[in-house]
């Protein structure tokens, strides 16, 4: 084997790199797969973060309508159904977040999907609720669109490590 002169392996980025020094290099690298892991980490746990907080926003705000604006005007049974739903839909919410721990694309996207699908539902049945919360349906969108950019980038991340790693 040559000194690293024309056509050696080295010149074609095979070997150690120039002065034997593959510690450094294994560092080196080590140190960029634990930078990337812990980012994945970060991205994945705001991901999963956005989806949890609209369930529990959502989920305090009805509690707080049904039960306290509106406690007095509508029957224990009223109220105690729509409890129901309301944690049905926290549930919904819970297990998004659940399943973004192993598919953070897919767990987001379903969340916003479902967000919407209630939206249009209770538009549908109450057209007079179209406009009830606007700030609140843009502010939930953008944090479920913000989670699908997190969860998009722990994926990436995680293809990068596995390259990495293969």
């Amino acid at each position: 084997m040559s000194d690293g002169g024309a056509g050696s392996p080295r010149e074609f980025g095979v070997g150690p790199p120039r002065g034997g020094d593959t510690l450094g290099a294994t560092r080196h690298t080590a140190r960029g797969s634990m930078d990337k892991h812990v980012e994945m980490t970060r991205e994945l746990r705001w991901a999963r973060g956005w989806i949890l907080g609209v369930g529990a926003v959502m989920l305090g705000f009805n509690l707080v309508s049904l039960y306290v604006v509106n406690g007095a005007l509508l029957p224990d049974d009223v109220k105690a159904r729509a409890a129901t739903y309301v944690l049905g839909i926290f549930l919904f919410f819970l297990a998004m977040w659940l399943l973004a721990g192993r598919r953070p694309v897919l767990a987001c996207v379903l969340a916003l999907l479902g967000f919407w699908a209630l939206s249009v539902y209770i538009t549908v049945q109450d057209g007079s609720s179209i406009l009830q919360g606007i700030m609140m349906k843009v502010l939930f969108t953008l944090a479920l669109i913000r989670g699908i950019v997190n969860a998009n980038r722990a994926e990436q991340l995680k293809r990068e490590l596995a390259q990495l790693f293969s």
